[in-house]
């Protein structure tokens, strides 16, 4: 978990998201073998702890349509799931800001109305324990996820 978690992050960090082409084939490998594990419920006792339901949300959410699965629709709902069930127990508080960004993506791409709601209140909640460096770009995100509500 904590490799793939690095992984993700170094990647993640660089300001443009994840893409494929920027990642190497060991790195997809890994990957596809981790989405494999989560969709067979093998990684189930990572959502236990927030380090790894972050780890899920992220192998089914953005992983799962990165590595192009066929199960990518059914498994942002799996990962929409894990983070409302995760809010619900604070998980989310315990990340980082930017884990919580990406703890947060599910309610951001989610169709639900409440979803999104849900997202603008949390991401309210944040907007003053930002440090002003991250504002600009929080707020671009908290932006866009206020538009879509």
């Amino acid at each position: 978990m904590e490799q793939f978690l690095q992984q993700w992050f170094h990647h993640y960090e660089k300001g443009e998201g994840v893409e494929a082409k920027e990642l190497s084939q060991e790195t997809l490998s890994h990957w596809q073998q981790l989405l494999v594990g989560a969709k067979s419920g093998e990684l189930e006792h990572w959502q236990k702890n927030p380090p790894g339901r972050l780890a899920l949300i992220l192998l089914m959410g953005p992983v799962a349509h990165l590595l192009e699965d066929e199960a990518a629709l059914s498994l942002q709902l799996k990962a929409r799931d894990l983070c409302v069930s995760g809010v619900d127990r604070g998980f989310d508080t315990q990340l980082e800001p930017l884990q919580r960004r990406c703890f947060y993506d599910p309610l951001f791409y989610s169709s639900k109305s409440e979803d999104r709601a849900l997202l603008v209140r949390l991401l309210e909640g944040m907007q003053s324990h930002m440090a002003t460096t991250a504002r600009p770009a929080w707020s671009h995100w908290y932006q866009q996820a206020s538009l879509s509500n």
